[in-house]
């Protein structure tokens, strides 16, 4: 399985249209497309067995909530 870099690294750079991939199921397999753009790679065998984990998750929370 890949490793994913740090979340921090690659969250905010992802583009909006995988964002919304992403946050439509945040326990879902990562999409082949998400996969490929975190990574680089276009060939990756891991796509479709990504998961976040809960600490991803919870970032990712953080980032999409409104502040006061």
């Amino acid at each position: 399985m890949t490793d994913l870099p740090p979340i921090e690294d690659w969250w905010p750079k992802l583009p909006a249209e995988l964002k919304h991939q992403v946050l439509e199921d945040l326990e879902a397999p990562l999409a082949p497309a998400v996969v490929s753009k975190i990574t680089g790679n276009a060939n990756d065998t891991d796509t479709g067995r990504i998961r976040l984990s809960g600490a991803e998750r919870g970032f990712i929370r953080t980032q999409v909530e409104p502040v006061d």
